[in-house]
Parts: C-alpha cells; structure tokens; sequence
C-alpha cells in the first residue's frame, strides 16, 4: 500500500519514519503493509457500528459547538458586552471541520439559536419585518462560512487521506471525539458544581434573612415593578401569591409615614444617590411595624435606573427599646421615692414654716379685729401674710408632687435657672442640717431649654446631694457648693456643680457614669447613670472633672432653645416666688 502512494506522490507516515530512522528491515516494511492491508476477512458489522458511532459524534459536536456558541455569546450579553456573532462562526467552520453533514446541522441549529435567543423579540422564534435582512444576512454568511470550511476540508482530507492510511484517520477522528467528549464531561462537571455552589449559597442567604430579619427587594422605577425575597412576604404578612409591585410597597407604609417615604425614594431616583428611612408599615389585621428601608440607585449604559434595597424589621428592637425606656423610668422614679424618702426632714421643715408663719398671721389678725374700734389696716396686712404664706407652702406641695409623680416625659420650655432656685429651695434644710452652704452664680435672662422639669430637677437633686455627700468627712475648711449657669457658644446653656470635697481620682472618671458603679459604702450607683440618661435625652451631655487643688465639678450642657424666654416672663417669675432666678449668693 505504501508503493500505490508513493507511486501517487504520497508517503505514509510509517515509511516517512522508516526513511528517517534509515534502519527499518525489509521483514519490517512488509510487517507493516501486511498491518495496513485489508485483511482477508474482514468484519463487516462492527466497522459498520464504528462508522455509525462516528457519524453520531460528529453531529453531537456539531450540536455542541452550536451550544458552546451560544453559552458564550449569552455570557457575553449578561456582561453587557456587546454581542457578535462570531463564535457560530466559528461553531460552522468547527463543524464543517467534522464533517460536511454535522457543518449543516451546525448551520441550522446556529439559525435557530441566533433566530431565538437574540433576534427581537428574544426567546421566541417570531421574526419582526425589520430583522428579516440580519436573519438573512446571517444565514448566508453562515453558509458560505460552511461552502468555504468543507472545501478547504475536503482539500485537506484528499490531502490527508493520501499521506495516511484509513486506520489512522479513523484512529484520529476517534482520539478528537474522546478528547471532545472529555472536554464537555468536564465542562458539564464544573456547570454542576457552579449550582451546587450557587444553590448553597441561596440557601444560605435565606437562611441569613430569616435569621436577622432582613429582606431584599429590586424596583424598576420606569414601571414600577419589583422583586421581592421571601423573608419580604414573612415582614409584610402577607402570602407569596401578592404581586410584588411599588404601588403594594407603598400601600403597607402606614399613612402618616408615607409622604416621608416617597420623598426618600424620588430622591434617591432623581439624584441617583442611596437613601435610607425609618417607617412605619400596617400589616395583615391592622398591626403596625417599624422597618428601616435602606436602598441605592444602578444605571445601565442606556441610563435604564434600577433601585436595589433592603428592608430591615426593627419592631423587635423597639419593643426592646421602649421596655428598656420604661424600665430606666421606673428605676429613675424609685430613686426619686428614696432621694424623698432623705428629705424628709426638709420637706417637713419647708411646710412648718409657712405654717408656723399663717398661725401667728392669724392670732394677730383676729386680734386686730378685736380692737375697738377694730384695726383694720394691720388685720389686712396680716390677712395679705396669710395669702402669701400660703401661696408658700402650696409651693413647696408643687415641688414634692413634680419630684415624686410619674407622668410621661414632657418638653417643654424651661427655665434652667428657676429649676435651680426649686431644687436650692427643696434641699436647704438637708444642706443646713450637713452644714453646707450654697453659693450661686447664675447669669440672668439665658435662653430656655426644651425639656423636662421633673427630670432636669432630678439631675440637679442628684448633683447637689452627690456634692454634699463627698464633703461629709471635710473638716478643715468650709463646706461650699457652687451652682453655676452660662450661655456657652453654639447654643449651649450650661450649668456645673462643684464641690470643695475630696475631689475625683482620675481612674473613677472613666467609670463613674457605669451603671451600680459606686464608692459610697450604702450606695448602689444609679443615680449618675440615671442623670446621665437623662441629660442625653434631652440632647445634652453631662461630664465630670476634677478641681484644683481639690473639689470635683459636674457640668450638664444642655441645647437651647430657638425662642428665648423674654423678660415680662421674667418679671412675672420674680414677683411670683419673691426673688430673683439668677444672681443670688448665699445659704
């Protein structure tokens, strides 16, 4: 067989290695034409079988090529790179490779992806008039892709059919189709393993939302429409059969909120910036929950806007939060009870001298009555002491009835300096009874803060307490303490209590706002906590230093407010209680 090629211009393979070795025997080249000669009987059915085997995987690969063609050209398109159809190119010169057959099947099933997957409209088999010239033109292309791919294949198979023997074309066409085989069980293998991953990690952000309450949602603004995950459904109570759209979104944000939440989102759209808000949304029978809608704003190249969000429930965290609330405010009113519970002595004190004062009124208005004829001048005087005794005692009544009720939180416009006078006017007798005096430097007319009374109060009774008590050992100088209120800058109305005591260590500064931290032998360490509680409620901030060379100041730095208590209303203060809110000295 070899001489019939050489004789055609040909020489195989074997002889071509013959050649070069220069060492083949003669018994050797007859062994291997004996090896390429039909054999004397042959078998027909199995080299039938492999032939149609063959056949068979080359159209597979052809079916395969068209498929690895569109797998990328759809890759591509999801990166939002710009689609050619070069790869089913590529696909039918590959096929037409294989065989003229598998390269029309190839031709075919290239139309038909293209025609489906990226023709207008796409995954549908219609045909709009206007695509008629690309779908045409593709087709020719293909086809003369196919025309120029087999000719030049047959070219090169004459070529090779005349170097090689049909053993070894058979041997290497199969070696091309298990190599392609291989290829696509690898490529089949990691596409399983990619789900897999991919089905995992679904799952594991579910699990994720369901977990932390949290779920994620898409919203195409140009038609309001929108996806949903499964925990949304859970938050809204609703069931997976509700359409998700933007008008059912914005029909669970409850009334009053809504206005605030389409504001939040026009603007994020418009703007193209994130938005974040806390809302209220009605759910399934009427029930209120608190969610905070989180989102940010994606365009296309074509400038197509698509809002991507999340929805977190926080109704847990505020039930928590307001348990928290009422639990610090009942602990704040049981230590007003036990900061009443120590004043005692002069609460009774403050009452017994108007008392006293309207006793002795009285004995001597009925003895001016009794005059002949009666004194009416002093029997009025005496009858106006009475009046202001008792406007005296209802006020210290006032003070006790604030310092231990427990109504709800109200801000309101007040004065800091007359919270100071009650607060000096409740605790004078326990501060003459421990010897302490007070000294005041309070500047007129401050601007009001928005604020609570009866808990400012309880700030200042804590305070001033405190100080007393750190000067409870001082033996070798006076017992002072000074409250102090100024206008600092940027709106802050501050008021500080110091002390002539012992002072701070500087390792307490650190701890001395902890809750139950405390170096008072019978304390429980609360009331500093509660203070600062407080303070930071109202937008302020209370802090602690150290006095040289000894004492501790405490300062509370409160937001004023924008209107300013005007001076009629101070007059009106002054003549009501008697005295002056700012400015005083003394015990």
């Amino acid at each position: 067989m070899s001489e019939i090629a050489r004789e055609n211009g040909v020489t195989s393979a074997s002889d071509t290695l013959s050649a070069k070795s220069g060492t083949a025997a003669p018994g050797d080249a007859i062994q291997r034409r004996a090896a390429l000669m039909p054999t004397a009987s042959p078998e027909p059915k199995p080299r039938n079988r492999n032939r149609w085997l063959a056949a068979l995987g080359r159209y597979a690969a052809a079916a395969a090529l068209v498929a690895l063609a569109t797998v990328i050209s759809l890759t591509l398109q999801a990166w939002e790179v710009q689609v050619f159809l070069f790869s089913f190119y590529a696909a039918v010169v590959g096929a037409a490779w294989i065989g003229a057959g598998p390269g029309v099947l190839c031709v075919v099933l290239s139309v038909v992806a293209v025609q489906y997957f990226f023709t207008p409209p796409e995954w549908s088999f219609e045909v709009a008039p206007e695509d008629v010239p690309f779908t045409g033109t593709f087709i020719i292309c293909a086809i003369m892709t196919l025309a120029w791919s087999v000719q030049r294949k047959r070219t090169e198979r004459a070529l090779q059919r005349a170097r090689d023997t049909l053993e070894e074309t058979v041997e290497q066409r199969t070696a091309e189709l298990v190599d392609a085989n291989a290829s696509l069980t690898t490529e089949i293998g990691e596409r399983r393993a990619a789900e897999e991953e991919l089905r995992r990690s679904e799952t594991l952000l579910a699990q994720g939302q369901k977990l932390s309450r949290t779920a994620s949602w898409t919203l195409q603004p140009a038609t309001g429409e929108m996806r949903w995950s499964a925990e949304l459904f859970d938050i809204f109570d609703t069931t997976a059969a509700t359409s998700p759209s933007l008008r059912s979104f914005r029909d669970r944000v409850h009334p009053d909120d809504r206005a605030r939440f389409d504001a939040a989102m026009a603007m994020a759209v418009e703007a193209d910036a994130n938005f974040s808000v806390e809302v209220r949304i009605v759910v399934e029978g009427g029930g209120i929950k608190h969610v905070h809608a989180l989102g940010e704003v994606h365009a296309d190249p074509s400038g197509e806007k698509e809002v991507i969000g999340t929805i977190i429930d926080l109704s847990e965290r505020k039930r928590t939060e307001q348990a928290l609330h009422d639990a610090e405010a009942e602990l704040a009113r049981t230590l007003r009870l036990a900061t009443a519970a120590e004043l005692t002595a002069s609460i009774a004190h403050e009452i017994n001298q108007p008392l006293a004062a309207i006793v002795a009124n009285a004995s001597a208005c009925v003895r001016f009555l009794g005059h002949n004829p009666p004194d009416l001048a002093n029997a009025r005087e005496a009858a106006d002491c009475i009046v202001s005794d008792g406007t005296r005692a209802g006020e210290v009544t006032r003070r006790v009835r604030a310092l231990l009720g427990k109504e709800a939180p109200r801000h309101i416009a007040v004065d800091i300096n007359r919270i100071v006078g009650d607060v000096i006017e409740l605790l004078r007798a326990t501060l003459d009874r421990q010897e302490v005096a007070v000294h005041t430097d309070l500047t007129e007319f401050l601007p009001v803060v928005q604020g609570d009374p009866v808990q400012l109060q309880q700030v200042l009774v804590n305070l001033i307490t405190n100080a007393a008590e750190a000067m409870s050992g001082i033996v070798d100088r006076p017992r002072v303490v000074t409250i102090r209120s100024a206008e600092e800058a940027m709106g802050t109305v501050l008021v500080s209590v110091e002390d002539s005591g012992t002072g701070l260590d500087p390792e307490e500064l650190d701890r001395i706002f902890d809750s139950f931290y405390t170096t008072k032998p019978d304390g429980i360490g609360v009331g500093l906590s509660i203070s600062r509680s407080i303070v930071e409620a109202h937008g302020g901030q209370l802090s602690a230093s150290a006095m040289s060379p000894y004492g501790a100041r405490f300062s509370v730095a409160l937001p004023a407010s924008a209107a300013p208590l005007n001076q009629q209303a101070q007059r009106e203060y002054a003549a009501e209680h008697g005295r002056e809110p700012a400015g005083s000295d003394g015990r």
